[in-house]
Parts: C-alpha cells; sequence; structure tokens
C-alpha cells in the first residue's frame, strides 16, 4: 500500500512539474525559459516513470519502467547545463563543445540503460530486493553509472558557480530571482547526488519525491518574484534585436558572429558558418573590407557600412543599414530641386544660380511660345502639356552645350556661354526656322527676345531681354529682337 502512496506523490509532482512547463512555454522568449520547460519535462517522465516502477512487482515490468524513466534521466547533465548556461547567459565556459560532450554523453547513457543486458557497464546486477511491505528493485552500479554521475555533478557545479556570480553581480530584486532558482534547481539536484552516492534509503529513489518540494519553491518565486524573468534585456537579445545587420569580423576577415537580420541584407548567409571567411558571403564579393567602403550598392540596394574597430583592429563589427530608400528620396528631392518636372529642363531658380555663378559673359535669351493659349483652350491641358514636353527637348538638343530652363508658363530661358550677340541670334533664328516646320504634337511659333549679360548680372540681363521679348510680340510674333 506504501507504494501507491508514493506512487500517487509522484503523479502529483509531476502535475506541478507540468504547470512549470506550459509557464516556460508560454514565456519561451525569455532566455533560458524553453530549456528550463525540456528539464522540467524529463523530470516530469522520470517522476511518471518512477511511480509505475514502485507500482510494478515483476522484474521485467520494473526495468521496463527504469527504461522510460532515463528518456529523461539520462539527458539531466546536458539539460542542467543548458538551462544554466541561457539562464545566466554564460556562454564561454559552456560552449557548444562542451554542450555536445554532454549530449554525447547522455546519448550513450540511454544506449546503455537499454541495453545493459548485453554488457552490464551500467548495471553490474539487477534483482527484486524485498522493501517493507512492497518489493523494489535491487541495482548494482556498473562503470558507465559512474560516468554519468560524473557528468551530472560537474553540471551541477557548473549551474551552483554560474548562480552565485550572477547573485554576486546583481541587486535588489534580480538576485532574489536568482537567490530562489539556484535553491529551487539545488533541492532535486542534491537529492539525486546523494541518491546515486548510495547515501539515501537503499534502492529508493528519493530525487522524483524533490521535484515536489522544487516545484512548490519555484512556483512561490514566479508568483512573488517572476524568478524565470531574469534579465530583461541580455547582450543575444540586443544583438538579434537591432534591424540593421551586423556582422563581427576578425583580423583575419572570419566572420566571428552575426545577428538574425544579417541574412535579410545578405541571403548567402544561411549557407556561411561561424568561422568562414566573409568573403563566402556571395552578396559582399565586392566590398572592399579593407578600404572599409562607407557606401555600397549591392543587388540594386544601397548599403551604408559603419565599422567599429574593436580590441586594437583585431575584431571589426560591421553595421549595415539599407538606405536605399532615403538615397533614392535625396536624389529626387535634387532633381526636383534643379529640374522641372514636366519638360526635364533646369527650373528657374537652378537656371539663375547657375548664371550668376558663372565667370563668362553671354547672351540671355528668352523665348514665349506664341498663341499658346489657344492649345490649352481648344485641345486641352494635357496636350499643352505634350507640346510643352517635346519643345523643351528640342531646346535641349539643340542648346546641349548652353544652359536652357523652363522659365514659366509657356516661356523658356537660354543663357548662351561665350557667345556674341551676332552669333547668338542666328542659333536663335536657326532655331525659331526649324521650329516652324517641326510638328511638337502641335504646330508651334515662337517669339523671343536676346540681351546681353555682363559681370553675370542676371536680373538686368532678364529685364532687357524681357523687354525685347515683348517688342517682338508686339510687331508680329514669331521673331526675334536684341
Amino acid at each position: 500500500m506504501n507504494n501507491v502512496l508514493l506512487s500517487i506523490l509522484l503523479i502529483i509532482s509531476s502535475t506541478l512539474l507540468g504547470n512549470l512547463v506550459l509557464y516556460g512555454i508560454r514565456k519561451k522568449e525569455i532566455p533560458g525559459v524553453f530549456f528550463f520547460s525540456l528539464l522540467m519535462m524529463a523530470m516530469i517522465i522520470h517522476s511518471v516513470g518512477y511511480a509505475f516502477e514502485l507500482l510494478s512487482v515483476t522484474l521485467g515490468s520494473m526495468y521496463f519502467w527504469i527504461r522510460i524513466e532515463y528518456l529523461g534521466a539520462a539527458f539531466y547533465p546536458f539539460l542542467i547545463m543548458l538551462f544554466a548556461r541561457e539562464y545566466a547567459d554564460e556562454k564561454r565556459f559552456a560552449n557548444k563543445y562542451l554542450l555536445t560532450l554532454m549530449f554525447t554523453v547522455s546519448i550513450i547513457t540511454l544506449i546503455l540503460v537499454n541495453t545493459n543486458s548485453y554488457h552490464w557497464l551500467y548495471y553490474s546486477s539487477i534483482g527484486v530486493d524485498s522493501f517493507p511491505y512492497f518489493n523494489v528493485l535491487a541495482l548494482e552500479k556498473g562503470m558507465w553509472y559512474y560516468v554519468q554521475v560524473f557528468c551530472l555533478c560537474f553540471s551541477i557545479i557548473y549551474s551552483i558557480i554560474i548562480f552565485s556570480i550572477k547573485i554576486k553581480r546583481t541587486r535588489g530584486d534580480y538576485r532574489k530571482k536568482v537567490v530562489f532558482m539556484l535553491i529551487g534547481v539545488s533541492i532535486p539536484m542534491v537529492t539525486l547526488i546523494v541518491y546515486m552516492l548510495g547515501l539515501g534509503p537503499v534502492y529508493i529513489d528519493l530525487s522524483p519525491f524533490s521535484y515536489f518540494f522544487m516545484s512548490a519553491f519555484i512556483i512561490i518565486g514566479l508568483l512573488r518574484y517572476d524568478i524565470l524573468f531574469l534579465a530583461p534585456v541580455t547582450h543575444e537579445m540586443v544583438f538579434n534585436s537591432i534591424e540593421e545587420a551586423v556582422l563581427v569580423v576578425d583580423k583575419d576577415e572570419l566572420l566571428i558572429n552575426f545577428n538574425y537580420a544579417s541574412k535579410r541584407f545578405f541571403p548567402s548567409l544561411a549557407k556561411v558558418k561561424i568561422g568562414d571567411s566573409i568573403h563566402l558571403v556571395q552578396e559582399l564579393k565586392d566590398y572592399n573590407f579593407s578600404a572599409k567602403q562607407s557606401i555600397n550598392e549591392i543587388h540594386g540596394k544601397i548599403l551604408r557600412f559603419k565599422v567599429i574597430n574593436i580590441k586594437n583592429d583585431k575584431v571589426r563589427i560591421y553595421v549595415v543599414d539599407d538606405i536605399t530608400e532615403s538615397e533614392r528620396a535625396k536624389k529626387q528631392l535634387e532633381i526636383l530641386a534643379t529640374e522641372d518636372a514636366l519638360t526635364g529642363l533646369y527650373n528657374r531658380r537652378y537656371f539663375m544660380e547657375k548664371v550668376e555663378a558663372s565667370t563668362e559673359e553671354g547672351i540671355i535669351v528668352i523665348i514665349d511660345l506664341d498663341h499658346f493659349k489657344s492649345i490649352n483652350d481648344t485641345f486641352g491641358h494635357i496636350e499643352g502639356d505634350r507640346v510643352l514636353r517635346n519643345f523643351g527637348g528640342e531646346l535641349m538638343r539643340f542648346f546641349d552645350h548652353q544652359t536652357v530652363c523652363r522659365y514659366g508658363g509657356e516661356e523658356f530661358a537660354i543663357f548662351m556661354k561665350g557667345v556674341a550677340m551676332e552669333e547668338g541670334f542666328k542659333q536663335i533664328e536657326t532655331m525659331r526656322e526649324k521650329t516652324s516646320g517641326m510638328d511638337f504634337s502641335r504646330k508651334v511659333t515662337f517669339s523671343a527676345g536676346m540681351a546681353e549679360c555682363k559681370d553675370c548680372n542676371i536680373s538686368e540681363a532678364l529685364i532687357n531681354a524681357d523687354r525685347k521679348l515683348y517688342e517682338a510680340k508686339e510687331n508680329g510674333r514669331n521673331q526675334t529682337r536684341y
């Protein structure tokens, strides 16, 4: 009957552990909590398996449940170290090589437990002993059993040291969280060591019973201090939450680390491993790492590179930002600031700035399309815009070495740099005669006024050219005056 009571206690303990697993799954984004859930799941398997082992009466059924128990218990060294590593954010000592070793030991343990009758490496002998009121398994420890115990003790000592260091480095509620977690996890771990070293009741595994006290202790800690939420922000969380790509490269240009965003910027990173040359990243094959270029165009994207040197230039951090949209917007603003949107010619403001900045004398010409209002009134503004665009394009081609702008409405202006009045007049007349014979969607002619621009007095030259344009229009249009 006592075995039934003990089994019920283990099932209750497993239920409490199950609540911790569910809590951990909901909070899996918190560092270490996912691995905490795995550790609790291993304890549940151990507890449930041991509950049915205690209820079993034959050697075969008892050892069957031993195999079930070790689906969880075999992985204690690996899971304890993994959880402590992530929870305390310590990854220098518990690196991937040590974790691989612990995982390998756990796998070997699981295999040896399930094949023990062929080699007797884990248990040197298996029998049934008469415990008060019920039978229990009598297990003598084999060689690999002590390897498993050593790895378990090693992971527990590592956890205690890491948690102790964390306690020393924290204050206030954060310190209380670590203390609660250290004590809570230590309860079953210490009990497990006592059992494995044979210091407790003969043939009775006390560690599953300690899970009840551990789970109760941790639940109190969750309700009071939210102990699983140790660090709101860790280095890894910050690193991977940055929207810019971050590449960490050593002096030999080998990749040390990169954040999640980097794969969006450089998809070929998915095929590159830590320790590989940064030059294996296909998108960066044309980037000059030695020159540390700040702006680089890659696959149609404009990227800005910020280089941070640390450890006496032994390590470089490349922070890469996609500035494609801002650069395009900037170029568009530059275009809008200098060009007329309809014709592509310079606008009036930029034309005047350019002429004022000129150190050469020349000729200012103002051109006005004759009777343009009638085109808009008769054919509509869309047709009028087409005429302006086509005429502006012809002006740009004819005076490709001069400064041409859309002066406003149907008026255009030209600065003929280094050209005398007579030569300028001939060019304008040639253009006027050519225009009268061309079809710019509609037949058009123009009138023009010309004035000398000396010492780049643009305002005076424009006034004079405008006066001459008025004379041309008053005298019948389709002519040039100077």
